[in-house]
Formats: C-alpha cells, structure tokens, sequence
C-alpha cells in the first residue's frame, strides 16, 4: 500500500530578522491564492498569504500579518520570488 505519510517532505530555510525557518510546501489552496494576489496589487491580501505560509514552518513559530507587515516590499517580493523558485526545483527535481 502506497502511505502519503512516508513522503519526505522538504522546507525552504529562511532568515528573517535573525529567525531561520524552515518552511513547509504549501497546500494547493495557499499557493492559488499567492498566486492570485500575486497578479492583483492587494498588499493586504499578499501580506496575509505571507505570513500564512511563513508560519507553516517545522519550528512551529507563528509568523503575524504585523510581522510580514514590517518588512520592506522589495523583501516581501524577494522572498516570494524565493520561495517560487524553490517550489520549482523541488516540483522538478524531487530528490533534492
């Protein structure tokens, strides 16, 4: 039997102000959604969705809209980049 809970799962390491994370991938739903605010000029919705996925990380740290809202917009898009990024080499490449 195929069991789902034997996939490795792989995080993309962050630092933000001092604070290393290790996020998870996303479930489908968020990374629609980031992509959608993505297209839009919604800070607020794009923020949200940051710190969503900011705070699915294996340290268990809740990362707040406040948090996310401190930093600059040229980090916020950095950092989405980033993560896009990752998702595509982990999609492409899925034994790194």
């Amino acid at each position: 039997m195929f069991d789902l809970n034997n996939i490795i799962t792989r995080f993309f390491e962050v630092k933000i102000n001092g604070i290393v994370l290790e996020v998870e991938p996303p479930k489908v739903k968020t990374l629609k959604r980031l992509m959608e605010v993505k297209k839009t000029e919604d800070m607020d919705a794009f923020i949200e969705v940051l710190s969503r996925i900011l705070s699915k990380n294996r340290q268990n740290k809740d990362i707040s809209v406040e948090f996310v809202e401190q930093m600059t917009l040229d980090q916020m898009n950095e950092l989405s980049e980033a993560y896009f990024i990752w998702l595509g080499k982990v999609k492409n490449h899925p034994n790194l």
